[in-house]
Order: structure tokens, then sequence, then C-alpha cells
């Protein structure tokens, strides 16, 4: 039987897969972590296809070209019915290759909000706890995808996740982190804080408590996106 291989597509170093490369490992899922625009090897010879969070806006693709290649890639690796996961930016590149809008928020989203669950039998969110805690870090959102399924909302944004085709799953908010994730996001991006009006030690009290139960939601849900490869 052939090792199962899962592509990661990383933005920026401190937007890392977290505890997502921990899972892959125990299940001997073999991954190649990347950024699209420095890769050389063929896109599509993976089982599955992981797209990590970044600054950037999808609406940016003047400024950074690698997006329209990761919506392209998206709708390919859809066509060969093949797992895809997406993390904040990830899932708004999933929604725009589904042909959604990313538009601005009336707020950015930052720090640590809860979930509201919607519709989930048979996704990998089955049986999670409703009103759960995650992580946040965006400010752009988008409209439900044409023939996905909303799969959870938060106070501030009405689209957190959505499935497409059961295997292609967009999630804004963030269950993957690490206590080092969080503090490299919180120190770079300081100004996104500022221009809320929120004090970083928010963010950071209670930070292993905050991560545990997040990783406890995290480790089930993306546990069940790998088995799906």
């Amino acid at each position: 039987m052939n090792q199962k291989r899962v592509l990661v597509i990383q933005h920026i170093d401190i937007e890392t897969p977290g505890i997502i490369l921990d899972l892959m490992s125990n299940k001997e899922i073999s991954f190649d972590c990347i950024k699209i625009e420095n890769y050389e090897g063929n896109l599509l010879n993976y089982d599955g296809l992981l797209i990590m969070g970044g600054p950037m806006s999808v609406n940016e693709k003047d400024q950074y070209s690698f997006i329209e290649s990761e919506i392209n890639l998206v709708k390919h690796y859809i066509k060969l019915k093949k797992p895809i996961l997406g993390i904040c930016l990830g899932s708004q590149i999933i929604a725009s290759a589904l042909n959604s809008n990313i538009y601005k928020n009336s707020k950015q989203e930052l720090g640590w909000h809860n979930i509201s669950l919607f519709q989930t039998e048979g996704t990998i969110f089955e049986n999670i706890d409703n009103d759960f805690l995650a992580f946040h870090w965006h400010g752009d959102i988008f409209n439900l995808p044409d023939s996905s399924v909303k799969l959870a909302s938060s106070k501030i944004s009405k689209i957190q996740a959505f499935v497409f085709q059961n295997n292609c799953y967009g999630i804004l908010f963030h269950l993957e982190i690490t206590n080092e994730i969080v503090q490299n996001i919180v120190d770079n991006f300081e100004s996104d804080l500022i221009s809320e009006s929120i004090d970083k030690s928010i963010i950071l009290s209670n930070l292993e408590d905050n991560i545990t139960k997040v990783n406890t939601n995290g480790k089930i849900i993306f546990n069940r996106w790998l088995d799906l490869i």
C-alpha cells in the first residue's frame, strides 16, 4: 500500500500547520510543506491539499500572483475529487475557487471567539460541542459558495466554515495553533490589534488553557479530514 501524501501550502513562515503536522505523522501520512511560487514539482501528485493562512487578501491577485495559481489548483483538486482543507486565507481561496465573493468585514475578528455549528451530521464537525472556542485573525469574509453547506458561524462572521462535495472544507478560524504560532501572530501583527483597540495582553492571558481547549477539538476535526485521504 502506497503511503498517502499531502501537499501543504504555507504563505508565511509563522503560520504553520501546527498540530496537523504531528497528526499526519501519527497516521504515517507524508507531506511537503511549500510556498507555491517556489515549488517546481508536480502539484497534483498528492492525495490531499492543505492551504494555510496569511495576511494577504484573495483580492490582491495583482500583488500576489500565487493566489490565482492556488485558486486554479483548488479547482483541479476538486475535479480530481481529492480532499481539500483551507484554513483562514486558505478557506477564502477555496471560496473564491467556488465563485464566492471575498470582501472586508465590518471589523477584524482577532483573538478568541466562540463558534456556533450548523448541519454537521456526516461532516468532520459531527458531534463536536456547539459554541466552542477558536482562535481568529482575519478581516476578510465570504459568502457561502454555491452548492456548499454552511457548517459554522460566529457573532462577527456569518460563514466560519463550509463543506463542498463532502471532502472540500473551508475553515476561517484556527484550531491548529500552538503557543509559538499565537505569540508570533500577536508580535508580528500587533498593528491589527491597535486598529481594533484590543490589548494584546487579553489575547495572551490564559494562553495555555485556551490552546488546550482549541487543540482538543482541532485534533478530532483534523484527524477526521485526514481520514478522508
